[in-house]
């Protein structure tokens, strides 16, 4: 020993310890961004299906109603039906007559009777640009219509 004081370091973080710490955010924010995009599409998914099985929902009432009224022979009046008009308040995002949807909108085509939605995030649907459903006639009987159901067509 030459009888020199050891060296203090002044406050501060080093160049290294900053690299550290700057990596360390940068995963953790890395890890907060993937799973707030997980959360969307689960949100986005969830949101879809509510909304289809609500139209689903009405559309047994509305069914369910004609048939303990006897009148059996109006149900093929639904197969012609906006299926959202089976839900109390319309969907977000919902546009209405013919005008084009954007992403995150449902849009009735009255001239193919099909329901369609644009997701805000097709990865959240296999990729899907445009989800699709139609009325569909369930359980003839005598060639009448005896129920109804929502269903998906294919992509």
């Amino acid at each position: 020993m030459t009888g020199q004081a050891p060296r203090v370091r002044q406050g501060g973080i080093g160049k290294l310890e900053f690299l550290v710490l700057v990596a360390v955010i940068g995963v953790l924010a890395h890890a907060l961004l993937d799973r707030l995009v997980a959360l969307e599409r689960e949100g986005e998914r969830t949101e879809v299906d509510l909304a289809v099985r609500n139209m689903g929902v009405g559309l047994r009432l509305a069914v369910g109603e004609r048939l303990m009224r006897g009148q059996e022979d109006r149900l093929p009046e639904l197969l012609e039906a906006n299926p959202v008009s089976f839900l109390g308040r319309l969907p977000r995002g919902y546009v209405a007559g013919g005008a084009e949807a954007g992403a995150g909108s449902w849009r009735f085509d009255p001239a193919t009777r099909t329901l369609s939605y644009r997701p805000r995030q097709p990865e959240a649907f296999g990729g899907s640009a445009e989800l699709r459903w139609k009325m569909d006639a369930q359980g003839l009987i005598a060639g009448r219509v005896a129920g109804i159901q929502l269903k998906r067509l294919p992509d």
